[in-house]
């Protein structure tokens, strides 16, 4: 159990059915199980009862199978209840049977967003007599509804579940993705570019939330850097595949980015297709096949023990919600707002890296080829950082320290840039512009640190969505730092850069003193409480989620 918990793991849910009601359909659970510590159990809302789209297991005739059975008496006994080992195995077959495959997911949406940058160096913007603000406006279209539909597709997930809905999500933006092979004038890459944007907002949040509910909070970290370490191999691959693909110019008649939209988009919309049978439910009684009963139990239990508010993601009835009030609550929470503050700035010292390498490579005389081939090291070395710096924050149990980390990385690369003299060796130069490209990229732990201090499942979804907002808000900020006056190599960018990411590292220090002093502060709070006013407190409280006073924050 993680050691931010103060005297119970279980918040006060008083209105919620509690274990003891959910399995009282089950006698055998009743006997098996003896009485189950009702002082535990009135907090442990697993509202499983009121499924409708799935069967009544007869508990009578196999008890022991039950998974429902089973977690009633893990959680009664605790993480004692079961061994290291098995904890181990089951974290590793859900590495296997649910990692891998979200590492897919996430490849499948990066190939879709990577290619229009592919497509750029042929001769895309003749063939369909547009020009490049045309272009330009496409890409908002598509930033303008990736960011609206972030917030309404966290509440279609939380009806249908990210089981129903991430598939759904896949498969369309697929098959957008091979339209634009198909489209012949500016309105079609209009359309194309703000449908794409509708289908993929949301995803991002979407998949956090449902990784969520498989992993301990101090698991995350980790986990997540798979995920976007997935992103940066996706744009190794998507520059070698585009390379191969871009060579069919005219083969049948077609243009080389036809091919690129209609074979990439294929390969994204099977993968789509195969989330469908692929991605298992945690809301399902057996979850997968993988895993014997007890396995699910285990499964379930050491994430309820872990963070009981994820209990919500058990839930198999539909009838859950997300209201304005929610979304306006998770938007203004005081104790989320700092890493939303960290998000929108965070990155953007290393975006502008990112998004002119290539023009930058070109102004020291490197060739197109050599250009393209040169960013691969940087990529390569942001997928080691990432790992590296992931696993630290969950071995360790800390996240404020990681744009610290990041900024110490950036601001000595960026002065380099600022003082190599123009005619500096373009060696010496790519160096640095490498190291800002492939610096410690601590978004997944930002994403963790979300997740753990929602403390809510409805938050939790809503809170990610408004954090990823805030990242692309960053990233539309951050695209106007480098000015064409400040060409080729944009010192006075170079020293904006310098100034936000030393406001991230004093942010990313103030979010930690701020975060300890409120934990204090609850500390003293539950310190002058007698054990009957703590029980009154957690079953009267109007204290909710991050705000209650037997929560801890997360540093």
């Amino acid at each position: 159990m993680s050691d931010n918990r103060a005297l119970s793991t279980f918040s006060a849910t008083s209105s919620s059915p509690t274990l003891e009601n959910v399995y009282a359909r089950d006698d055998v659970a009743t006997s098996t199980s003896e009485s189950i510590d009702e002082k535990n159990t009135q907090n442990l809302s697993l509202n499983l009862e009121n499924s409708e789209d799935l069967p009544v297991y007869n508990a009578k005739e196999d008890p022991e199978n039950d998974p429902d059975v089973i977690l009633a008496r893990l959680l009664k006994l605790g993480e004692s209840a079961w061994t290291v080992e098995e904890e181990k195995t089951v974290r590793r077959k859900t590495d296997w049977r649910v990692m891998i495959w979200a590492c897919c997911m996430f490849f499948s949406l990066e190939l879709d967003r990577a290619n229009i940058s592919n497509v750029l160096t042929t001769n895309f913007l003749e063939n369909l007599h547009i020009t490049t603000q045309t272009y330009n406006l496409g890409q908002t279209l598509f930033l303008i509804c990736f960011l609206v539909m972030e917030i309404p597709s966290q509440m279609i997930i939380r009806y249908f579940g990210p089981e129903v809905w991430i598939p759904v999500m896949m498969s369309s933006w697929g098959i957008i993705a091979f339209c634009q092979a198909f489209i012949k004038d500016r309105s079609g890459f209009l359309v194309t570019r703000a449908l794409l944007g509708v289908c993929e907002g949301g995803f991002i949040p979407g998949l956090v939330l449902y990784l969520s509910s498989f992993y301990k909070s101090h698991e995350l970290a980790i986990r997540f850097s798979w995920i976007w370490g997935a992103s940066s191999f996706t744009d190794i691959v998507s520059s070698l595949l585009a390379a191969g693909i871009l060579q069919m110019k005219n083969v049948h008649g077609w243009y080389d980015w036809q091919w690129l939209f209609l074979l990439e988009g294929i390969l994204t919309t099977v993968i789509g297709l195969g989330t469908t049978v692929m991605l298992p439910s945690v809301r399902k009684k057996h979850i997968s096949r993988v895993y014997t009963p007890r396995e699910v139990a285990i499964l379930r239990a050491k994430v309820i023990l872990d963070d009981d508010s994820k209990i919500r993601g058990l839930e198999r009835g539909r009838h859950l919600h997300i209201d304005i009030k929610t979304i306006l609550l998770s938007l203004f929470d005081r104790y989320l707002f700092p890493i939303y503050l960290l998000g929108f700035f965070g990155y953007i010292p290393s975006l502008q890296g990112k998004q002119y390498l290539t023009i930058i490579l070109k102004s020291m005389k490197f060739t197109t080829l050599q250009s393209n081939l040169l960013t691969i090291p940087a990529s390569a070395l942001c997928i080691i950082c990432m790992l590296i710096v992931s696993k630290c924050s969950d071995k360790f149990k800390v996240r404020w320290i990681f744009p610290v980390v990041a900024s110490l990385w950036l601001i000595p690369n960026l002065i380099a840039l600022i003082a190599l003299p123009d005619n500096a060796n373009r060696w010496a130069r790519f160096v640095p512009l490498t190291l800002i490209v492939g610096y410690p990229y601590f978004h997944p732990i930002m994403i963790a640190w979300i997740s753990q201090n929602s403390n809510d499942h409805e938050r939790r979804a809503i809170s990610a969505a408004w954090y990823n907002i805030f990242v692309q808000c960053g990233k539309i900020a951050g695209s106007n730092i480098y000015q064409a006056r400040d060409k080729p190599f944009y010192r006075v960018g170079n020293s904006a850069l310098i100034g936000i990411a030393t406001a991230n590292a004093l942010t990313a220090l103030a979010t930690k003193i701020w975060y300890t002093y409120s934990n204090r502060q609850r500390a003293r709070m539950l310190d002058n409480m007698t054990s009957e006013d703590y029980e009154d407190y957690k079953l009267n409280t109007k204290d909710l989620g991050n705000k209650r006073a037997d929560f801890r924050l997360y540093t």
